[in-house]
């Protein structure tokens, strides 16, 4: 008998054949998927499970790979809107950097991580740039813990220098030297990739170009390839930042980071609205994954991301929210749909991108870029049990013809019905498991507003 067998649902597999499975079937075993196939098949085989799950109605999808957020903008939610970017980083993040706490990051994480599991996330990559001290860190692996997602905690580091002062970052962005950032980056990783079962990682995470100098790029390359883990750091998201490069390095960002000799298969490129054919082509030869975060950058009004081009040159693209505060929310299925819609209108033809390349960007591209995806991104036996059931009976879904154009073009986050992460029901029938979610959602109301108060933003 195995632990958890789903049964009478029609099954996305996103595996090498991209196989649809109708009335079809899953064996869970432990936190691995045992087998998959037919109803009748994996129920002759297998028997029921120890947990029977009737998926009836239902789309059973791999969990969904939010590949960029900051969890903490929980607390900013709507505090962003009708701001390009630089004028929201100085006016709203900057402020609160000053004072955002320890227990902030923790009460925020914990709405956040609920938040995603309850919209079809299972894996997150957390970008946290703000009160990144070590008890920070710890925090958000209690949340992670606790909730039962899986992340990877990109670690912000940002470095004073003279292109900084030049345009005025305030000091308290700045809490550590280059050195003490390398230090505390490495002990963390130390201290956390592996725990909570498995389930979290902490990465470097260079802010910005701006924010950071070459030495820390290669400095912290050589920290991505000592403890296998990517560089994930925002690129060309704003006009503005490509002629920051420009005017300092006499480059483009891809150009500088490829001469740098930081570019790879372990490194993020986050945005990159504005790159250009040569900077893609860069990016196809040193198989360097784009994370494309397209409400976001509708958000801030950043611009378009030649994601078509990215993917006809081959390069690997995985899909973000962004965080809540320039979005504002971390649904995914909100992001998938927004990836679809808006490369057709930006290339004037509905063919510009298809719903199944938007599907892979959401689930095994974002395990590409992780490095996971011979673990995750997919419903196949030997991987991790990572699945989220999708209920499809609702007038805004039904009927399915097409069950990839369903979850791309009709479902939204609050259709995910059950969720389970390594092999274990984190949500059923929208119900969290885990944690008390009313609870988080009441700690992070009070927080929020204690903190808009200590920042000193008009809400």
């Amino acid at each position: 008998m195995v632990d958890i067998s789903i049964s009478n649902t029609t099954i996305i597999t996103m595996d090498k054949d991209r196989r649809i499975i109708r009335n079809g079937a899953i064996a869970i075993d432990g936190d691995r998927i045992l087998d998959v196939g037919s109803t009748d098949e994996i129920l002759t085989n297998y028997g029921t499970g120890e947990e029977v799950i009737n998926g009836s109605g239902t789309i059973a999808i791999p969990g969904l790979i939010n590949a960029h957020t900051h969890i903490f903008q929980n607390l900013l939610r709507g505090l962003g809107d009708d701001m390009e970017l630089m004028g929201w980083l100085k006016e709203m993040l900057y402020p609160v950097n000053s004072v955002l706490t320890e227990e902030d990051v923790y009460i925020s994480a914990l709405l956040g991580c609920v938040e995603m599991i309850k919209t079809g996330t299972t894996f997150v990559i957390n970008n946290h740039h703000f009160c990144t001290s070590e008890k920070a860190i710890d925090n958000l692996a209690m949340a992670i813990e606790e909730t039962g997602i899986k992340g990877l905690v990109a670690r912000g580091i940002k470095i004073k220098t003279a292109r900084a002062e030049k345009r005025k970052v305030p000091n308290h962005v700045f809490p550590y030297t280059p050195e003490e950032e390398i230090k505390l980056t490495e002990k963390l990783i130390r201290k956390w990739n592996g725990k909570a079962e498995g389930r979290f990682q902490i990465c470097p995470a260079p802010t910005s170009i701006n924010l950071c100098s070459p030495e820390m790029f290669r400095e912290l390359k050589k920290l991505s390839d000592k403890y296998n883990v990517p560089v994930h750091t925002h690129i060309a998201e704003s006009p503005s930042e490509v002629q920051f490069s420009l005017k300092d390095y006499g480059k483009r960002e891809v150009e500088f980071l490829y001469e740098l000799g930081v570019l790879g298969p372990r490194f993020h490129v986050v945005h990159g609205v504005w790159l250009n054919d040569k900077e893609i082509e860069l990016l196809a030869k040193t198989k360097t994954h784009v994370i494309h975060c397209p409400v976001s950058n509708a958000f801030l009004a950043s611009g378009v991301a030649p994601v078509p081009k990215m993917l006809k040159a081959g390069v690997s693209v995985a899909l973000g929210t962004d965080g809540p505060a320039s979005n504002n929310n971390q649904d995914m299925f909100g992001v998938i749909k927004t990836a679809a819609l808006l490369h057709k209108v930006a290339g004037r033809s509905p063919t510009a991108i298809r719903s199944d390349q938007v599907m892979e960007m959401a689930t095994i591209g974002g395990a590409k870029a992780l490095g996971l995806e011979k673990e995750i991104g997919s419903i196949e036996p030997g991987k991790k049990a990572d699945i989220v059931l999708v209920d499809v009976k609702k007038p805004h879904i039904a009927p399915v013809h097409r069950p990839v154009s369903a979850i791309v073009y009709c479902a939204m986050g609050s259709d995910a019905d059950t969720v389970i992460i390594d092999g274990k029901i984190v949500m059923k029938k929208r119900k969290i498991l885990t944690i008390n979610e009313e609870e988080a959602i009441v700690n992070a109301d009070k927080v929020g507003k204690s903190l808009v108060k200590r920042a000193k933003l008009s809400a």
